[in-house]
C-alpha cells in the first residue's frame, strides 16, 4: 500500500462532560451563572471544532466522556449532531467513556435517536460500540488506522486492558489507540477523586503494544505519557473547560501532527489549544501578621501573578494563617467582589488566640488543653478519633473548629460559623 507522506493532523478532545451538573458547594454559583457556564462549555467544544475545520485536520479523536449520560439534554445532542455535520467528510472517531457510555439507551445508539425522532449521527462519525477493542481505518488516509473500545456502563473497570490482546491494523503505517482509562502514577488534580481509577494501565504496558500514539481520556489535567527513553507514547488532553476549582487554570484540546520522515518511525508533535473563554483560578494567601492593607496588597499581587483577567475569570481566594482578634479578613477580600465574573472566598484563617500562652488554672485554659489533646489523638490515629461520650467519630478538623468556636464564644461572646466544606 502506498503511503501519503503529507503530514496527518488531528484534533483530540475529551472529558468535556457536556451538561454536567455544576452544583459544587465550593463554586457557590447562582443558578443563572451555572446555566451560563454550562453553555460556555458547549461553546468551547464548538470553538475547538471550528479551529479543526479552519486547519483542515484529517480527523477528530474523542477518547470518552463527551457528555454526562445522566444529565445531557436532547437540545445539546441536536447541537452536537449539527456541529459534527459541519465537519463534512472529516472522520470523528469516538471511544465512549464511563460517563458517556454506550448502551441501549445511549444517544450514541442510532436506535435511541430514531426513537426520539432525532437526526442520526452523520456518516463521518464512527463510534466504537463494543467493550472489546476493534479497529477502524481512516476512509481517505488508509495508512492511518484507529483502535478503540467502549464503556458500556458507568462502572469502574479493574482489569488492566492493555495486558491482553489489542488489535492493530498491520497494513497501516500509523496506528492510533483511543483509550479511556487511568494511567499509573498520574499526578493531576483529579488523581485522588473517589472511585476515579478505571481501566488502569502503565506507560510500559502502553509502550509494549507498539501503537504510534495513544489519545487518552478520563483524567482531567493535560499529561504527556512518555517511555523511559522519553519518546512520546500518548497524551491526555485533559478536560476542555473547568467546572470547579479542581479543574483550575487553562484547559486544552490538542492538535496533533504526524510527520512521515523518509526513514524511521512517524514523528508526532502536539500543540495545546485553549478553547474556553474563561478560566477557573484559585489563589492562596497566608495572612499571618498582616494588616488589612497588607492583606489586600498581597492578594492583588497573587492575582496578577496568577494571570487572573478582570470581568472574565472565575476566582477562588483561599485565606490561611492567623489574623488579629477582631479582624475579619474576609471583609477585605469582599472589596474584590465585582471585579471578576464570579468570586469565591474560602476562609481557612484563624483568630490569633496565642494558644501556647494558655493558663491551665482557668476554664479557658483547661478547655484549650482538652481540645488540643483530642486533636493530637485524632491526628495520631490518621485524622479521626472516637468521641468517648457519643461514640461517634470526630475528625481533627472538626475538633479544631470546636476549639476556635469555643474560644470565640468565651472571648467575643459570639460565634460566627464558617461556611466551609
Amino acid at each position: 500500500m502506498s503511503v501519503d507522506t503529507n503530514p496527518f493532523t488531528f484534533l483530540q478532545v475529551s472529558d468535556v462532560h457536556l451538561d454536567s451538573k455544576i452544583a459544587s458547594k465550593r463554586l457557590s454559583m447562582p443558578h443563572s451563572k451555572r446555566q451560563t457556564r454550562t453553555r460556555e462549555i458547549l461553546e468551547a467544544l464548538v470553538k475547538a471544532l471550528a479551529v479543526a475545520r479552519e486547519r483542515r485536520v484529517d480527523a477528530v479523536v474523542i477518547p470518552g466522556d463527551l457528555w454526562d449520560s445522566e444529565s445531557v439534554t436532547s437540545l445539546t445532542m441536536n447541537r452536537l449532531i449539527e456541529e459534527f455535520m459541519e465537519m463534512g467528510d472529516t472522520p470523528i472517531v469516538i471511544a465512549p467513556g464511563n460517563h458517556d457510555y454506550y448502551s441501549r439507551d445511549s444517544f450514541y445508539n442510532p436506535l435511541t435517536l430514531a426513537a426520539r425522532g432525532m437526526r442520526s449521527w452523520p456518516g463521518n462519525v464512527h463510534v466504537f460500540a463494543n467493550p472489546e477493542f476493534t479497529t477502524f481505518k481512516h476512509p481517505t488516509r488508509p495508512e492511518v488506522s484507529f483502535t478503540g473500545r467502549a464503556f458500556t456502563a458507568n462502572v469502574p473497570i479493574s482489569q488492566r486492558l492493555l495486558t491482553g490482546p489489542v488489535p492493530k491494523d498491520t497494513e497501516a503505517a500509523v496506528n492510533i489507540l483511543l483509550l479511556h482509562g487511568s494511567l499509573d502514577g498520574y499526578k493531576g488534580g483529579d488523581a485522588g477523586w473517589p472511585g476515579k481509577i478505571t481501566a488502569p494501565f502503565s506507560a510500559a504496558e502502553l509502550k509494549d503494544l507498539g501503537f504510534d500514539y495513544a489519545a487518552l481520556g478520563h483524567y482531567h489535567d493535560f499529561t504527556e505519557v512518555r517511555s523511559t527513553d522519553d519518546s512520546l507514547l500518548g497524551a491526555y488532553s485533559g478536560c476542555l473547560a473547568g467546572r470547579w476549582f479542581d479543574e483550575a487554570g487553562p484547559r486544552y484540546a490538542l492538535v496533533g501532527t504526524i510527520d512521515f520522515p523518509a526513514a524511521g518511525s512517524p514523528q508526532i508533535t502536539l500543540e495545546r489549544l485553549e478553547a474556553d473563554s474563561r478560566r477557573l483560578i484559585a489563589v492562596s494567601c497566608d495572612i499571618t501578621g498582616l494588616t488589612s492593607k497588607q492583606v489586600m496588597g498581597k492578594l492583588q499581587s497573587a492575582l496578577v501573578a496568577a494571570g487572573v483577567r478582570e470581568q472574565v475569570d472565575i476566582v477562588c481566594v483561599r485565606l490561611a494563617g492567623r489574623h488579629p482578634i477582631g479582624g475579619e479578613p474576609v471583609y477585605v477580600v469582599e472589596q474584590l467582589r465585582g471585579l471578576y465574573h464570579h468570586l469565591v472566598v474560602e476562609d481557612e484563617s484563624r483568630p490569633d488566640y496565642l494558644l501556647q500562652n494558655r493558663d491551665l488554672r482557668t476554664t479557658e485554659g483547661k478547655f484549650v488543653e482538652a481540645l488540643l489533646a483530642l486533636k493530637e489523638k485524632a491526628e495520631a490515629a490518621g485524622g479521626v478519633t472516637t468521641d468517648s461520650e457519643s461514640g461517634g467519630e470526630l475528625s481533627a478538623r472538626e475538633i479544631e473548629d470546636a476549639l476556635y468556636y469555643g474560644l470565640e464564644a468565651l472571648k467575643q461572646q459570639r460565634v460566627t460559623v464558617r461556611d466551609v466544606d
